[in-house]
């Protein structure tokens, strides 16, 4: 069997908790947030998986956990990226968020 050939390129992954930053409290859903994604990422034409994760983090009342979605994107530009933590990070309400970008090979099977 011939091995697929495989293309460089770049994965970003936004890491994003759904807990309000004014009142620490998951004011929106997880199906709220993937109608939001969805509806930016279809307009936008961006490639996307989500992942739905629990995640811990200290603040200024202490530490929380909270329901952490992982947004995964192949194929997008660094800018698009940056536009879309920000937008996403406004529709949360949240203080900040994680972008991770890693190189990668690729192939479709």
């Amino acid at each position: 069997m011939k091995e697929p050939a495989f293309h460089k390129g770049v994965k970003y992954e936004i890491f994003i908790g759904i807990k309000d930053k004014d009142t620490y409290e998951e004011v929106l859903s997880v199906e709220d947030f993937r109608q939001i994604l969805s509806e930016i990422c279809t307009e936008k034409q961006i490639n996307f998986s989500l992942l739905t994760q629990l995640g811990g983090y200290s603040h200024g009342k202490g530490y929380t956990t909270e329901t952490s979605l992982r947004v995964i994107v192949i194929g997008a530009s660094y800018d698009e990226m940056v536009r879309l933590g920000e937008w996403l990070k406004k529709k949360v309400n949240t203080d900040a968020i994680l972008l991770t970008k890693s190189e990668i090979e690729y192939c479709f099977m």
